[in-house]
């Protein structure tokens, strides 16, 4: 389902000045560049087209980014890793239901070429709560998750990075299980990341035009100190929003948005390569001292 774009309130205007402050690299900085995208990694005959061919075309375009976070990478891993060649894919948690022919695993990849003088560790984590089974957007399906990067600059700045996907779906089961995955995340995150810097990306299925979901977003952001990147679609765009990149800075590391939006090329003969817009953000990274 699509809609007219509406932007977050309370979280894209408090990151404009940094990120035109940020636009020019200061000496000693280091930069890196992350795409989030949900690749609609159906079966061919749920999804509606041909993802045999579309995936070793996103993969292709893992290329131009330091990292990237995919989502929705179920059935055509294969296919995504003849597009990304000798880059580190890392996939995240299989299926807790070996038995279930139907059922996958949390669909989260992620895509990295840093430099080999960047350090990166994964962790991935699953979400307890799931609404649906047959209805409800059938995310019990999937064993829903994220994976927590720990990366660490050639400087000492150290910034950990989220890649979610969490439950779809309008009812009020499926939004109550949003709720819970939003709290496991801040757990997690606040157990294993302190106060470093942090990046939360993915598909969060909190429709920025819905005020419970707003809710949900808003509470989530404020209580880890997050603001929006500004990584939205390229206007007259009519995506629903349901991805974000969400960032804030640490006491020693600061991330500073060069640049952010939707990656336009993701497409073929004009038509985009998934059902969800492919978001971008293009940092600098300052740190007063290496980070411990």
């Amino acid at each position: 389902m699509r809609q007219k774009l509406i932007f977050p309130s309370l979280l894209h205007w408090n990151l404009l000045l940094s990120a035109l402050l940020g636009s020019v690299s200061p000496a000693g900085a280091e930069d890196f560049d992350l795409l989030v995208y949900n690749t609609h990694g159906l079966p061919s005959w749920i999804a509606g087209d041909d993802p045999e061919t579309r995936f070793p075309i996103i993969g292709s375009h893992t290329e131009r980014y330091d990292l990237t976070l995919l989502q929705e990478d179920f059935n055509h891993h294969e296919k995504l890793l003849e597009g990304t060649g000798t880059a580190l894919v890392k996939r995240g948690s299989p299926t807790r239901l070996p038995w279930c022919t139907f059922c996958s695993g949390d669909g989260l990849t992620t895509v990295s070429r840093l430099p080999a003088d960047w350090q990166l560790e994964i962790e991935n984590y699953t979400f307890a709560t799931c609404s649906g089974w047959l209805t409800g957007a059938n995310d019990c399906l999937a064993t829903k998750g994220f994976q927590l990067l720990d990366l660490t600059t050639p400087g000492g700045a150290r910034i950990f990075v989220v890649n979610t996907h969490m439950d779809a779906g309008e009812g009020e089961s499926d939004r109550e299980a949003r709720e819970a995955q939003l709290e496991t995340l801040r757990q997690v995150v606040q157990r294993e990341v302190g106060d470093h810097a942090l990046i939360v990306a993915g598909d969060l299925n909190l429709d920025a035009s819905n005020p419970l979901d707003r809710a949900l977003l808003e509470a989530f952001t404020q209580s880890l100190g997050l603001v929006d990147s500004g990584a939205h679609p390229t206007p007259p765009a009519d995506w629903e929003i349901l991805d974000y990149i969400l960032i804030r800075n640490g006491p020693k590391t600061r991330l500073m948005v060069r640049n952010s939006g939707e990656d336009l090329t993701l497409a073929q003969h004009g038509t985009p390569l998934s059902d969800h817009p492919a978001l971008f953000a293009r940092f600098t990274v300052e740190s007063s001292n290496a980070n411990p």
